[in-house]
């Protein structure tokens, strides 16, 4: 977890702090870390809400939608987030409960939201036979590639266009 211990801070209206974590975190769903997250950040405390600056860097195991080869995608972020103590913010809000803000829930999102749709081994990826599976980047295969209108399902759609 990406906690930050905000104590101090909110006995001391309108003190700031730093955080730096590096490491792994459980933040659930399908990320997998192939090196430690590396987060620094700031905090505010105004009227209890917290104002949090900050940027990370990560890099993820994925697998080319194409080809199926392992790979790793690197992902750089800057977040400026404002926290509300539980209870108090919007439900799409960043909330805090006690002494204590976690920053998993933003870096989850701001993971998810700042991948590419489509993860590619390389721009001009061939991807795989569909017959027999051989990955058509290291050598061709012998299958018969069919492209005759006959078996194209979407062959129809040539003459509307």
């Amino acid at each position: 977890m990406i906690d930050i211990d905000i104590s101090k801070a909110l006995k001391n209206e309108g003190e700031c702090g730093t955080f730096s974590y590096e490491g792994v975190p459980e933040l659930g769903g399908d990320i997998d870390f192939a090196q430690p997250l590396e987060l620094e950040a700031e905090f505010c405390v105004t009227d209890k809400k917290v104002s949090v600056t900050g940027n990370f860097d990560a890099v993820l195991n994925t697998v080319c939608d194409r080809c199926l080869t392992g790979m790793t995608t690197d992902v750089g972020y800057r977040f400026s987030e404002l926290y509300w103590p539980e209870g108090t913010g919007e439900e799409e809000e960043y909330t805090y409960k006690g002494d204590t803000l976690s920053l998993d829930k933003m870096v989850y999102d701001a993971i998810v939201l700042s991948l590419p749709q489509q993860f590619l081994c390389k721009e001009d990826c061939k991807g795989i036979c569909p017959q027999c599976g051989q990955d058509l980047n290291a050598g061709s295969c012998e299958c018969k590639q069919d492209d005759t209108d006959e078996t194209n399902p979407f062959a129809k759609l040539k003459g509307l266009f």
